[in-house]
């Protein structure tokens, strides 16, 4: 096999080619460019202002790429249909006084209203950290944006002996290795 640079390479030992998939001579992008994707749906004015607003503070952060179409969208359309079902109770609560509803048997239960408000709610908890739209996902997304992405051939028995190193632990020549137990 012959390398890009037309160096004679081994299959069996792989070698990492410099520059990334860029184009011949360019340089590596450093970090993707955020990107404010179209939505996928046809969003009511309601959803286009909470799209306009999530996509703009995530891109700001450099939380966003066009991949997150999807994910958004989502996020944006639950999120209005939970906040119409919330305030459909909130005017029930203050015509009727109570969100409860009598069946045509005479029990009392929750409007269904409520029901589909809880389910929304629930839905928006799950997709909510995976677009760092809470406070502990964004503050996990910020962290590790700070901290190098390890190599995919690193040697992790290397890195526990260095590790052990710093802390002064120091392997023991003729030392046994089941820890002393023979």
């Amino acid at each position: 096999m012959i390398a890009p640079n037309g160096d004679e390479m081994d299959p069996a030992f792989p070698q990492v080619i410099q520059g990334g998939l860029g184009k011949d001579g360019a340089e590596p992008l450093a970090q993707i460019m955020p990107e404010i994707p179209d939505p996928l749906a046809k969003l009511s004015a309601k959803e286009r202002k909470v799209w306009d607003y999530v996509t703009r503070a995530l891109a700001d952060y450099g939380l966003l790429h066009r991949t997150d179409a999807m994910l958004m969208t989502i996020i944006c359309k639950t999120f209005s249909d939970w906040v119409a079902q919330e305030e459909f109770l909130q005017k029930l609560q203050k015509d009727k006084g109570s969100y409860y509803v009598s069946t045509p048997n005479g029990y009392q239960q929750p409007h269904q209203a409520y029901y589909v408000a809880r389910d929304k709610k629930r839905e928006l908890m799950k997709w909510l950290p995976e677009a760092a739209l809470t406070i502990p996902s964004f503050q996990k997304v910020k962290l590790d944006q700070l901290q190098p992405q390890g190599d995919l051939f690193d040697d992790p028995i290397e890195q526990f002996r260095q590790r052990k190193a710093k802390l002064g632990l120091r392997a023991i020549q003729g030392g046994k290795g089941d820890g002393g137990n023979t």
